[in-house]
């Protein structure tokens, strides 16, 4: 039994070893609530791009644990981008960018092309990539598949036995495309390429109307535009009544070429042309000359129809210059691939590629947060086990001295 004067050491003591036991139980509970997940600390993480899958999933998996996760991207910009294939026998593929001032397109043999503001949009025709676009427009970054290409279908071509009719078809044929052709040679007689067919389509991409013998065409003709297909009006073929209610403008007065030679820089100027006039109200101006309208277009039904000023086209490609032939072969690839409908492809998506990479990040974390998270609450504390070994000491270095066990 302790004497008098031990009396208060004994009290401390049980003092001390009771504080040991709550500290014990204390650490005891606060590693259990640990591991059962009632304690989970909350995640926040500032993002300078927008992350990628992998991340985003991780973090989503955090969060349906039952961890609080919160995120922000501090100077997100915007952007979106849209990827078609080209109505071309090459397999090029239009960009359309909006938005992320300066972005950046790759493809896996690497960088392709730089837009120095796209904030206003801008839009580019570029070679068939390998694989997927990446785009990376300061903080935000995307991949953008690309559905695999479509064999464009035949283009028809109706004229004349004429210079103009031989290379317009011999242009084509060059650039890619399969043209069959209907050369008129006298009244009711023409010599054909390619197995006759009807104006359909499902067959043909588009019909180039190079003079008006357009006009044995008639009803097909417009059906043929509304249910789908291109037209391309040249010469005097939109003076025949069925391409009259098709073409966007009124093929005026002559007017004759502003240079009798051929500038590389602006070769056009050396051929006579019909201004465009009375534009359709749903017409919309492809180029200029000066003020006078050389090419216009319009949609009629599901088809398109673009109306060209030119005459005699041929001349450009046998009386140019250096490059003459390519110059005259990709001018009039345009304008046919202005009349056609981009190619209806398969659904396609490249393996990994996910498109309006924001919306899945708000999808899977939430909305972005204006603040940081509250600091997370922290495990044992870093003085606890020192504590206990402290006390547990003091209060067996008292019992020592007193004698007692």
């Amino acid at each position: 039994m302790p004497s008098r004067a031990d009396v208060p050491r004994v009290a401390l003591e049980r003092a001390l070893r009771a504080a040991a036991v709550a500290a014990v139980a204390f650490a005891f509970v606060r590693a259990w609530s640990s591991l059962r997940g009632g304690d989970a600390a909350p995640r926040h993480v500032d993002w300078a791009v927008v992350p990628s899958p992998a991340a985003r999933d991780a973090l989503a998996a955090l969060r349906h644990a039952g961890t609080s996760v919160t995120w922000r991207v501090p100077a997100l910009e915007p952007v979106a981008v849209s990827a078609t294939r080209a109505p071309s026998p090459d397999g090029a593929v239009r960009l359309a960018v909006v938005g992320g001032g300066n972005v950046v397109l790759r493809d896996e043999s690497g960088a392709r092309d730089t837009i120095g503001d796209a904030a206003g949009g801008a839009e580019l025709l570029l070679p068939a990539p390998a694989g997927a676009y990446d785009v990376d427009a300061g903080t935000s970054r995307g991949h953008v598949p690309i559905a695999p290409p479509v064999p464009p279908r035949p283009i028809l071509v109706l004229g004349r036995a004429s210079w103009e009719t031989q290379f317009v078809t011999t242009a084509l044929e060059e650039e890619g495309w399969v043209v069959e052709s209907r050369m008129s040679i006298a009244p009711a007689v023409e010599v054909r390429t390619g197995a006759p067919g009807v104006l359909d389509p499902r067959r043909y991409a588009a019909v180039v109307a190079l003079d008006s013998t357009l006009a044995s065409y008639g009803g097909a003709l417009r059906e043929f535009v509304r249910a789908g297909g291109g037209l391309v009006l040249a010469g005097d073929a939109p003076d025949v009544a069925a391409a009259r209610a098709l073409a966007p403008a009124t093929a005026g007065p002559r007017v004759a070429a502003g240079t009798l030679t051929f500038d590389a820089s602006q070769p056009l100027r050396a051929l006579t042309a019909r201004a465009l006039t009375s534009m359709h109200s749903d017409a919309v101006v492809l180029a200029r000359r000066g003020a006078m309208i050389t090419s216009a277009a319009r949609r009629v039904g599901a088809g398109r129809v673009v109306q060209l000023a030119y005459e005699d086209t041929w001349r450009w490609r046998l009386q140019g210059g250096d490059g003459a032939v390519a110059a005259h072969r990709a001018w009039w690839t345009r304008a046919v691939a202005a009349a056609v409908a981009p190619p209806l492809s398969a659904p396609f998506t490249a393996p990994g590629a996910e498109g309006a990479p924001m919306a899945r990040l708000v999808d899977a974390l939430g909305p972005p947060s204006d603040r940081p998270a509250p600091a997370a609450p922290r495990g044992l504390p870093p003085w606890l086990l020192p504590a206990i070994c402290m006390i547990l000491l003091v209060e067996w270095g008292s019992r020592r001295l007193r004698g007692a066990r």
